[in-house]
């Protein structure tokens, strides 16, 4: 598992270098969301099951969707979407502790994740099941995995035309 520290330099560096000046702000003030699904390792019969899901995720995007449609209310939407990272960024980093994430608890109680390393030698990648001696580990391509999807998400707010709409419906 990622510790804390982890959690939050990920997911804090990524949205604050991505996402838009006028908001970096509350990227310092909801950090705390990064580490918020561990809170669960302290209910010993729900431990990494109660909030390692998708659907802590649902309130948040309920809340940016009613945002950007209903309200449209900029900064809420900004403070949900920046929410839903972190907490999306919590559960893509502890997909690849070798422990997994049960995604869909309590509808399956399967738990998914990447327990494999990656073998780079010669310009050539290898998924191996027992790594050798040089290998890259795969809490480091979860780290780079979590970075492009972040950088994804933002890259498409940033081309959502929700500024556009919000002043043309002011004037």
């Amino acid at each position: 598992m990622p510790d804390p520290i982890t959690h939050i330099i990920v997911a804090v560096s990524l949205l604050w270098l991505f996402w838009d000046k006028k908001y970096r702000n509350y990227v310092l003030l909801l950090f705390p969301f990064a580490v918020l699904p561990d809170l669960d390792h302290f209910l010993p019969p729900y431990h990494r099951l109660l909030l390692h899901n998708v659907f802590i995720l649902v309130p948040f995007i309920c809340l940016a969707l009613y945002a950007r449609f209903r309200a449209k209310n900029d900064v809420l939407y900004n403070v949900a979407l920046i929410a839903s990272c972190f907490l999306l960024s919590h559960l893509l980093l502890d997909l690849f502790t070798g422990a997994g994430v049960p995604l869909f608890y309590p509808f399956i109680g399967t738990t998914f994740g990447f327990t494999y390393e990656l073998l780079i030698a010669h310009g050539s990648v290898v998924l191996l099941p027992e790594p050798p001696a040089a290998f890259v580990q795969s809490e480091l391509l979860g780290i780079a995995l979590t970075s492009l999807a972040l950088a994804l998400i933002v890259f498409v707010k940033n081309r959502l035309p929700f500024q556009d709409v919000l002043h043309a419906t002011k004037t």
